[in-house]
């Protein structure tokens, strides 16, 4: 019995790589220099993420 991964595809897929990649970038800088400002760019691709796998969970209908 195979459980099948639903991954993101298209826009979805655009908004999900940047955003861990800009979220791990602005959180490291922030931990490395202590400049808590850093979080901010962190939290945008936090939101990046979000909003990529909502759209990936919408386009499988709610489908985990």
């Amino acid at each position: 019995m195979t459980s099948q991964t639903p991954t993101p595809k298209g826009f979805a897929l655009v908004l999900v790589l940047p955003g861990v990649a800009i979220a791990l970038t602005g959180s490291i800088a922030a931990l490395v220099t202590g400049d808590r400002q850093l979080m901010g760019i962190a939290a945008v691709g936090f939101a990046m993420q979000f909003a990529g796998w909502v759209r990936n969970g919408r386009r499988n209908g709610g489908a985990r």
